[in-house]
């Protein structure tokens, strides 16, 4: 082919095929950065609503943590109750296991009539007892110093009732240490 088309002509016309070209590249330019501006916009848009989401759900954990701090606060405070009834427990004498150490070392023929408890298994404890004869009386102060809970017990008086021929005993014994507990 021949090109007849003069040497301007020529010139204009591969400015504008350049030109065309140029604006098709530019008009791809401007679709693709809108495409890019939209999909930036939506990314955006799609994260703020995800942010959101996530915020609400921090928002509702806080708010079960905050009830369950009110449960906690009350079991740390049951818990020092229980420990402070425990401590309480272990330091005071059990009048029930006086009660079942008597029963098994006292000799037949014999009944308790008073006890003076102090609260304390560092003080003495008194008994009264009432026995059938003299010699039942004696035997109750060695029957119970063979407790593993008693240290030491001491007859403080025998006193004869006449209308009922009973024996009144006064025995005064003391615990062996954190025994009565």
């Amino acid at each position: 082919m021949i090109n007849l088309v003069p040497p301007a002509f020529k010139s204009e016309l591969a400015y504008s095929r350049r030109n065309a070209l140029l604006i098709r590249y530019l008009k791809l330019l401007i679709l693709l950065i809108l495409v890019l501006a939209a999909m930036l916009y939506g990314g955006r848009w799609y994260l703020s609503q995800q942010t959101q989401v996530v915020e609400d759900r921090v928002a509702q954990k806080q708010a079960s943590i905050a009830a369950y701090k009110d449960v906690e606060t009350k079991g740390v405070a049951l818990n020092k109750r229980l420990t402070s009834i425990a401590a309480i427990q272990k330091s005071q004498a059990k009048f029930s296991v006086l009660l079942s150490d008597l029963a098994q070392n006292m000799p037949q023929g014999t009944s308790i009539s008073t006890i003076t408890l102090t609260g304390d298994d560092k003080k003495p404890v008194r008994l009264t007892v009432r026995a059938v004869d003299y010699k039942t009386a004696l035997a109750f102060r060695d029957s119970i110093i063979k407790s593993k809970r008693i240290s030491a017990a001491d007859i403080e008086d025998i006193k004869k009732n006449p209308e009922s021929n009973v024996y009144n005993v006064t025995v005064t014994f003391s615990f062996n240490p954190g025994q009565a507990r």
